[in-house]
Formats: structure tokens, sequence, C-alpha cells
């Protein structure tokens, strides 16, 4: 079903709305929050359980897999009850303000394995802990996805605040990679496993001061009540498979943190293996962020001059061609760095859309469906962020197993086997999104949405 209207009656009916600073940066600084805690685990997790607490590699990447994958499975009932939700604090805001501490406590119990455990208690510790704290996060990320549109049915901000949370999640990764080892020698010294343990606390004290800000200055403007009962909850469901907009942009989601969790995950592996540098894991994993910053800056000016579907295939293909020259640049690291930067910033871009992306698909559930269902939406993005940190961690993982790595002597074949997770494989994942982002029609109708939409309510 299409519909078409005239720019003019776009114009008059759809209402633009200007969002003051301060909810906007409240907005950004709930990503920046969760990032701490999740971007420090999906960075340093693997490490941490190898090569400090010297636990077995293989069942490792099997245990976060498994882990993930179940709390995944959490994530749209979460998505149901922030949409069934009523009180005081609205649908979504009571979800940070309760699940901030949580959320902090979780962070910590990851990195705060006991000494003294056996392999099998190594990784039941890991297992429950790293389970748990998904579980917590879900609490926490899928009612603050569901609230960008909640906030503003305005293209325009919703653009600017897309962006702004993008820096927020910069910023948030920037802060976790860049600073996690410094922090890590300066608070326990000697005692590595005790300094994570402490950077861990740091982190979750800044987080809750950052959920803080966003339940503070946010607010839920537009929420239209969802029904109850199990009927609804079906149809709920069948709808968003039946959204193909949503389809194609969780199936985008999905590949982009795929290519992103095996990044940050093998990028300490390659900076120590590869380049034999170990000060760039410092440069290399806030790089990322810093990128992801920029991108997150100048998406809005950008997808105004391209448009959405146009602008994500040419800021991946630009990315995805530099990434290719980055294996002829290891021996010369300052030019690594150039390039790496340069496709960085260019796949940021894209990722600085794929929330507005999502939250368009809410007008278009709510204009074939008559239901926003935005809880259940925004989950697809939760859900997305942990099957693919889960898969790409656990690729890693997986890949370091069958090239046979020891932390104690690093054998020729894991090298090579690092290598080709580093270079080749986010490649594939690159274009894997530039093919499945072909298939986003929204952008053509989605004015002609917004326009019928306000018809109906006026």
């Amino acid at each position: 079903m299409t519909i078409k209207t005239a720019a003019g009656d776009t114009d008059r009916l759809v209402r633009r709305e200007h969002i003051r600073w301060a909810e906007r940066i409240g907005f950004g600084a709930g990503d920046f929050a969760t990032s701490l805690p999740w971007n420090l685990a999906g960075s340093f997790l693997l490490y941490y359980y190898t090569d400090v607490v010297k636990a077995p590699v293989a069942a490792l990447g099997t245990l976060f897999l498994v882990a993930r994958l179940l709390d995944a499975v959490f994530d749209p009932f979460v998505g149901l009850l922030v949409d069934r939700t009523r009180s005081r604090w609205g649908k979504a805001r009571p979800y940070l303000l309760f699940g901030a501490i949580p959320l902090a406590v979780t962070g910590v119990l990851m990195f705060s394995a006991p000494p003294g455990l056996g392999d099998t208690g190594k990784l039941a510790f890991a297992f429950a802990t790293y389970l748990l704290a998904g579980l917590v996060f879900s609490m926490v990320s899928v009612p603050y996805s569901a609230m960008l549109p909640m906030i503003t049915r305005d293209p325009a901000e919703r653009l600017r605040l897309g962006g702004i949370r993008a820096v927020g999640s910069a910023l948030g990764i920037i802060v976790a990679t860049g600073t996690a080892t410094g922090l890590v020698a300066a608070l326990g010294g000697d005692d590595e496993r005790r300094g994570w343990t402490l950077a861990g606390i740091v982190y979750g004290v800044l987080s809750v001061a950052l959920l803080a800000l966003t339940y503070r200055y946010c607010r839920e403007r537009y929420t239209v009540p969802t029904l109850g009962g199990r009927a609804e909850v079906r149809r709920a469901v069948r709808n968003m498979l039946r959204n193909r907009h949503w389809v194609v942009m969780f199936t985008y989601l999905v590949l982009n943190f795929t290519r992103l969790g095996l990044t940050l995950t093998v990028t300490v592996f390659f900076a120590l293996h590869v380049l034999h540098a170990p000060w760039a894991i410092a440069v290399l994993l806030p790089l990322v962020s810093g990128a992801l910053l920029v991108g997150g800056i100048a998406s809005p000016a950008y997808y105004r001059r391209f448009g959405k579907r146009r602008g994500n295939l040419l800021a991946l293909g630009v990315g995805g061609a530099l990434w290719l020259v980055l294996p002829l640049l290891t021996g010369v690291i300052p030019a690594f760095i150039v390039v790496y930067l340069l496709a960085s910033v260019a796949i940021a871009l894209s990722m600085a859309s794929s929330f507005t992306l999502v939250a368009d698909t809410v007008d278009y559930q709510e204009w074939r469906f008559g239901q926003r269902d935005e809880g259940l939406l925004s989950a697809g993005i939760s859900l997305a962020t942990k099957v693919g940190s889960a898969v790409g961690a656990a690729l890693v993982a997986y890949g370091l197993y069958l090239a046979g790595y020891d932390a104690d002597d690093v054998s020729g074949s894991a090298v090579t086997a690092i290598e080709i997770l580093y270079f080749a494989v986010p490649v594939v994942l690159i274009a894997l999104q530039a093919l499945t982002i072909a298939f986003y029609r929204l952008e053509d109708q989605h004015a002609a949405i917004l326009t019928d939409l306000a018809a109906r309510e006026s």
C-alpha cells in the first residue's frame, strides 16, 4: 500500500517542532551511560578472562554466545512491557530511573571474578554475570530506544537526536576503551584483577549520573495507548514481522553490531600480536568512537544532502574500500592509523542514521496497523546489538581457538587468524550491510505517512 501527497500538504500538516538543547543533551547522555558498561565488556571481557583470569578461550566463546542469545530473547518482552506501562513518570522514563543502579552493579560484577576458582568455576561465574548484565541492560536500553519516537515526530529533530545519540554512544566508547587500561593500571597497581573491578566501579558511578540526566530532561510527547491481552500481544508481534521496513533495519543492525563487536574484541589481540604495539590499543579503540562522534555530528547535514538510503550506501562503500587498504599499511603504523580513522568515519555515518531509521518504522507501524508499538519495535535495536555483539565476539573466540591461540606463546597460525578476523571479515559484513540497506524504501513515503497521521489527529 502506498500513499502520495503534495509537498505543500506535507509542510502544512506535519508540524515542525523544536527540542531544547537541554533535552537533546539529556537524550545523548542515555547512550553514553549504557555504552560504558556495554563497551567495556565488549572490548575487554574476553581479554580479562583469557589473559587475566586464565579461563579456557573456546569455552568462553560458547558461553558468551549462549548467554547473549538467551538474554536477547528477553528484549521483545521488555518492549511489550514498555508499550503497556502507565505511570506518573511515563512509559519509558521509569525504567531509566529504577534500572540505573542495577546496570552499574552488573557492570562491576562482570569484572569481579573471585580468585581461586577452577576452570569450571571461572566459566560459571563468567556465564552468570554476563547473562545477568545482559538482562539488566535490556531493562534500560529498550525503554531508552523507545523514547526517540515518543519525543518527536519531526524528521529534522529525529535526525538531530539520532546524531546526538550517536555522539553519546561515541563518548561512551571513547571513555570505556580509551581510559580503561590506564585506569586499571592506576587503580590496581600490580594486581590487574583488582584494577578491573575498581575501574568497573568508576564507570558504573558515571553511568548512573548520566542516566539521571536523561530521566530529568527528556519528555514523552507521543504515547498512543496500547491495549493489553494475549491477542493484542500476538497482533503486535505479527504486525512487527509484517513491517518490512523494520525487518530490513533489524537485519542491517545485526550485521552492523556483528562487525562492531568483532572489531572491538579483536583489536586488543591485533595491536599486541600483529602491530606489536600495545600502546595502539588505547589509540585504535577510541578512534572507533571518535569516528562515531564525528559521524554523529555530521550526520544530520550529510543525510539531508544525500538521503538516508543513498547516504548509507555511499558511506559503506567508502568505508569498505578504505578498509581493504589497511593490510598494506601494517608496517607503517602512522599511515595505518590515518586510513583506519577515515574508514571508521565513513562507516560511522551509516551507524549514526540507524536510530532515526528505526524510529521511522514506528510511524509506519502506526499508519499501517493502527498501533505504534514503539517499545516492541525499539527492542529490535537492543536485540540486534546483543545478537550482533555476541556473534562478533564468538567469531573472535572460535577463530583464536581453531588457530591454537595461547596467551603465553602466540603461534604464527594464531597471528594469521587475527589478521583474517581484523581485515577480511569486516569487509564481508560491510558488503552485506550495503546489500541490506538497498531494500529500505520507507524514505520514499515517510513524509506522506507523517502527513496522513497528522491529518488523522487533526
